[in-house]
């Protein structure tokens, strides 16, 4: 079980346990609490019971255009196209 160390709503550290502790860990600071999480990373914020992070992955977001509207955006490419169809 992973571990997650908080302190001041902010994940500091991560301990991997085989079975859940009955004590705090030597050396646990005041302040620091230890919360059951397998899937957070240092830097995570955890704020009533939940764990964010603070650099969630984006994703750009993609408009395929079709043939023509590409062409049809470009006068140069318009030109070429006539000009290899032969079209003036």
């Amino acid at each position: 079980m992973k571990y997650a160390i908080v302190k001041d709503s902010v994940v500091v550290n991560l301990i991997e346990y085989e079975e859940q502790p009955t004590t705090p860990p030597a050396g646990f600071e005041d302040g620091h609490i230890a919360i059951q999480a397998d899937h957070v990373s240092i830097g995570w914020t955890y704020s009533n019971g939940t764990f964010t992070d603070p650099n969630p992955a984006t994703s750009e977001t993609f408009t395929p255009m079709s043939l023509t509207d590409r062409i049809l955006e470009s006068p140069t490419e318009l030109a070429k196209l006539k000009q290899a169809l032969g079209i003036a």
